[in-house]
């Protein structure tokens, strides 16, 4: 090597070899934290890198210059690219109509000039082009130095493809002129910002300007930011280069933003698709020396196509237009198209909320349709104006709003507005020229519209207020229903199925569905008609009554025509003997007559008249029975009893006035069969108490105790049970010496939840119950085979019965003797227990209209014997015992008589007597139990049983005998809910014996029926001295 070589640096020869002259193209690396000076060009598929911290720079215009056609270049920029000249640029493609590049600017890397800081300056026509960017790209001149961040407006036609990704960390920016010109048919994704700005009187400043392109595509997505010092985004229109139905389409997501500062979010002098989740907006600034703006949220001069569900508004306006017009800000300003309000959704104008027109206050290019379920305002003018010839539809969900008192303004055309359930119009809406039609859907209420020739109520139900007036008049369609508050004031249609109510005023009526007077069953009210009334052959007049002599009425100005039929739905009450209503009333006169008339009252009999002016309905008192519309034998029976009552009694006249379902229910609120819950839970809380002696017998006859060696059945004098040889495991019980005397305490609790079934046929209903309660005893062997003992115990429980609106309380003591009796291997045990109770009802007599509520005190007492045989086997280990056992019940019910909470010792209307009454309960058992016993290694012995059994109830009726307290004389008898007649009952348990004297017991017990299930447990100590 030569010594001249030697001495040069390896970095000056790298960059010797990197860099040739400006006439030649060719790579260009700048190494990191390298700062490389000078214009550089290139072309072909070259790759141009600048590392982080490296700059490549120069005051050329530009930095970076193409000198040859681009057939894939690369730029990939970590560092700094740069001109430092007044009116500079940092990089130029300008050689070819075809090229193709890829220029990625890395997060923290500037690429900058005071003109534009990218161009492509050459018409470009085909090829691809992309640009990535995740740092700075900025052009920071004013004035006439001033430039775009990227410019590839020379792009124009062709088939190129421009794609501009500008990721969360990437800003295009500008001082002074639009932040980038993407080119004809670019694709800009932004997540990052693109931010322009006006310096001094600059009033072109757009975020995005397409300039005059075909079309071209902006995806905003959620961080993203576009804000332009005028438009947010823009295209322009050329006759030479684009048409009226060039377009664009935005892509706004929600959390992105689209904002012009002195200008439209987006603007078009073309057409245009938007699509937004996020905010669109259009400002206004303060900049000296700009005198015009206008701030719409998208102004589409053309014809577009809207689907909004964030925010659209334009915040305010200011000077003129290129028009000399005074400019106003709108939401959304169009020339015809489509708009889709969303629901939750906004459009919001500081003048309109959306105008339809020319862009110049004169007819719009196309005809437009507005789905509006979302919110659209004008703070000062309109919600709505469209200056339109042609025919427009507008359909609305959601709420219209015209600060300036009208809310929606239709031009000349053949205009549809759509109102649909959830619209809520605050203003006057005007469907100007043409015929123009308004149709209902859904439910709700509207306020009327002027200058519509037509109202259709399509389906559901409307109510409509004020004065409206349509010149083709009102048409109510089959499964719709018109609510007339207000005055309409021309022709109605109700067509057949359609539905006519409210106590408003109507023009004329055309009835072939039904018309009600009133806004609901049992409302009186008078609809007016000043015209004709015609009742057509198959139409309905629903008419409410009530006994006071108030009805429905149609008030007819002119002429009314009968037909059709008449339907009576008349209030309880206490009718008269014969009651007679005015029901149409006709100024003109009444011709014809209804077919028909019929009421829901069982005991009424309506009947129609007329004379010259009116048409009379006349409901008189008939002979039918109570008895004939009870449905079941309680209900039977309390009619039989009302029919006995006094005709002008208060209790007959509270129910003859009745439908016969509301004669039933007053049927079944009079019963008082829910009381007969005192007699299912007074009975089985004696049946339970007395369960708990017989467990007492049964752990006798069980004669388990604890021996030296584990666990045996013997007889020894420390505890009185028949001996056996001591063992482990199984054992079987028998007697084999005659024990001492000993005693044995025993405490034992008890509960109960059932749920006892209805009877269609008696018409009881269904009754649940939930008891609770205690029991301590005391017995002693007075001989070796024969245990005696007694006990005493307390319970408290309830019954409900929710058809009948009746719960009791029942509150018990318990007393009884019990004993057994054994010659092996067969028993015999008995005992006789006795129950005195306290018991508290209360029901709400419904049915009648009252709402009182009666409540009474009364006791009942009970006795039980039970006798019970069995025999005890030994069978594959375990001990096993078929029973039987048949107990006999009594329980005696003192009279009483409800009284009134409302006033506490007298009787009300629906009160009842109940007659002293005496109940049988006779239930016969076969069945068997099983047990084993289990020595634990702690000492301890582990007893489970298992008891099965059939029952049959011979006396299962559990009926009580009443009459009216303010009718004695009318007496019933009335059955509630009772226990199946055959019932299988299981039982379960467990005896834990912890020492010599000492045991632990608890139980299960199920009772299964087809109408009742019962579920019962038992549990306590046993202790032996």
């Amino acid at each position: 090597m030569s010594p001249l070589l030697s001495r040069v640096s390896p970095l000056a020869l790298f960059a010797s070899l990197s860099f040739s002259s400006a006439a030649v193209a060719a790579d260009i690396n700048v190494p990191a934290d390298t700062t490389v000076s000078g214009q550089k060009t290139f072309g072909g598929a070259d790759k141009i890198t600048v590392g982080a911290g490296g700059k490549l720079t120069s005051s050329a215009n530009p930095t970076l210059n193409q000198t040859s056609t681009s057939t894939g270049v690369a730029i990939d920029n970590f560092g700094t690219i740069e001109s430092t000249g007044t009116g500079t640029r940092a990089i130029r493609f300008n050689s070819g109509t075809a090229m193709s590049f890829t220029l990625t600017n890395e997060a923290g890397a500037t690429i900058q000039s005071q003109n534009d800081a990218l161009q492509i300056g050459t018409a470009v026509k085909s090829g691809t082009i992309t640009v990535n960017n995740y740092g700075l790209i900025q052009a920071t001149g004013t004035g006439s130095n001033n430039g775009q961040a990227i410019d590839f407006g020379n792009v124009v036609a062709g088939t190129a493809s421009i794609t501009i990704n500008n990721f969360a960390t990437g800003a295009l920016q500008t001082a002074d002129a639009d932040g980038i010109r993407p080119g004809n048919n670019a694709t800009v994704n932004n997540y990052g910002q693109i931010i322009s700005n006006n310096f001094q009187t600059n009033t072109g400043a757009d975020a995005i300007d397409f300039q005059t392109s075909t079309g071209g595509t902006v995806n905003n997505y959620a961080g993203g930011i576009i804000s332009g010092g005028r438009h947010g985004i823009n295209i322009s229109y050329d006759s030479t280069a684009n048409t009226t139905s060039s377009s664009i389409t935005i892509t706004n997501y929600a959390g992105a933003q689209i904002i012009g500062r002195n200008g439209s979010g987006f603007g078009s002098d073309v057409g245009g698709t938007v699509i937004n989740y996020g905010l669109i907006s259009g400002d206004i600034d303060n900049i000296a020396g700009v005198a015009n703006g206008d701030g719409d949220g998208v102004d589409i001069d053309y014809i577009g196509n809207i689907t909004n569900y964030g925010t659209i508004r334009g915040t305010g306006a200011k000077g003129v237009g290129s028009d000399g017009k005074t400019n106003t800000s709108q939401g959304v300003a169009i020339g015809g198209g489509v708009i889709d309000n969303k629901a939750g959704a906004t459009i919001i104008g500081q003048a309109d909320g959306i105008l339809v027109d020319n862009s110049s206050e004169g007819p719009a290019f196309g005809a437009v349709t507005i789905t509006n379920a979302g919110t659209i305002e004008g703070t000062t003018r309109y919600g709505i104006y469209i200056n339109s010839t042609l025919n427009n539809t507008l359909t609305n969900s959601g709420t219209i709003t015209g600060g300036g008192g009208q809310a929606i303004v239709f031009g000349s055309g053949d205009d549809t507005l759509n109102i649909r359930t959830g619209s809520v119009i605050n203003g006057t809406v005007d469907g100007g020229a043409g015929n123009d039609r308004i149709s209902l859907s859904g439910t709700g209420t509207f306020a009327g519209a002027l200058n519509f020739e037509t109202l259709s109520v399509d389906d559901g139900v409307w109510t409509l207020t004020g004065t409206q007036s349509y010149s083709s008049g009102v048409t109510v369609a089959s499964s719709a229903e018109l609510v007339a508050a207000g005055a309409i004031g021309n022709l109605v249609t109700v067509a057949a199925g359609g539905r006519l109510s409210g106590s408003g005023a109507l023009g004329a009526l055309d009835l072939s569905g039904v018309v009600s007077p009133g806004s609901g069953a049992g409302a009186i009210s008078t609809l007016s008609i000043t015209g004709d009334a015609i009742f057509r052959s198959g139409s309905v007049y629903q008419i409410d009554a009530n006994a006071a002599g108030a009805a429905d009425k149609i008030v007819v100005g002119g002429t009314a025509t009968l037909g059709g039929v008449v339907q009576v739905s008349a209030a309880s009450g206490n009718y008269a003997p014969a009651t007679t209503y005015s029901i149409v009333q006709a100024t003109g006169g009444v011709s014809g007559s209804f077919a028909s008339v019929s009421t829901d009252l069982a005991f009424l009999t309506p009947t129609l008249s007329y004379n010259a002016n009116n048409a009379f309905l006349t409901l008189s008192r008939n002979g039918v029975f109570f008895q004939s519309v009870a449905a079941n034998r309680n209900q039977r029976a309390v009619a039989a009893a009302l029919d006995t009552t006094p005709t002008a009694s208060p209790l007959f006249l509270a129910v003859v006035g009745k439908s016969a379902a509301g004669a039933r229910a007053a049927f079944d609120g009079l019963s008082g069969e829910g009381v007969t819950g005192a007699l299912n839970v007074g009975l089985e809380s004696n049946r339970l108490f007395g369960g708990t002696l017989a467990d007492a017998g049964q752990f006798w006859r069980s004669g388990e105790t604890r021996d030296a060696n584990g666990f045996s059945v013997s007889a020894t004098p420390a505890l009185g049970y028949a001996s056996l040889e001591s063992k482990k495991g199984p054992i079987a019980p028998r007697m084999t010496q005659e024990p001492a005397r000993l005693w044995r305490l025993w405490i034992s609790g008890f509960g109960q939840s059932a749920r006892l079934g209805g009877d269609a046929a008696q018409g009881s209903a269904t009754q649940r119950t939930s008891l609770g309660g205690g029991a301590i005893g005391l017995d002693a062997a007075v001989l070796p085979n024969l245990l005696l003992g007694f006990a005493g115990g307390y319970s408290a429980g309830g019954a409900s019965t929710d058809l009948r609106s009746t719960h009791v309380d029942t509150h018990g003591w318990h007393i009884g003797g019990y004993g057994v009796f054994t010659f092996d291997p067969n028993y015999i045990s008995a005992s006789l227990t006795f129950s005195d109770f306290d018991n508290y009802s209360r029901r709400s007599v419904f049915g009648l209209g009252t709402g009182e509520t009666a409540n009474a005190n009364f006791e009942s007492r009970v006795l039980r014997a039970r006798v019970e045989i069995g025999r005890d086997v030994d069978l594959l280990g375990l001990r096993a015992t078929p029973f039987a056992a048949v107990e006999t019940a009594h329980i005696w019910t003192d009279g009483f008589t409800e009284t009134t909470a409302a006033f506490p010792g007298f009787a009300g209307l629906g009160a009842l007597t109940f007659a002293a009454r005496e109940t049988d309960s006779l239930p016969l058992y076969f069945g068997a139990r099983v047990k084993r016993s289990f020595a634990l290694d702690n000492g301890w012995r582990l007893t489970p049983d298992l008891s099965l059994a059939y029952v049959h109830e011979f006396e299962p009726t559990r009926a009580l005998l009443a009459s009216f307290a303010s009718a004695p004389s009318a007496a019933f008898a009335i059955a509630g809910a009772r226990p199946d007649e055959n019932y299988l009952q299981v039982k379960g348990g467990l005896r834990l014996d912890v020492s010599a004297s000492v045991a632990l017991f608890a139980s299960f017990e199920g009772e299964y029926g087809g109408r009742t299930q019962s579920y019962a447990g038992r549990g306590g100590l046993k202790v032996v001295w």
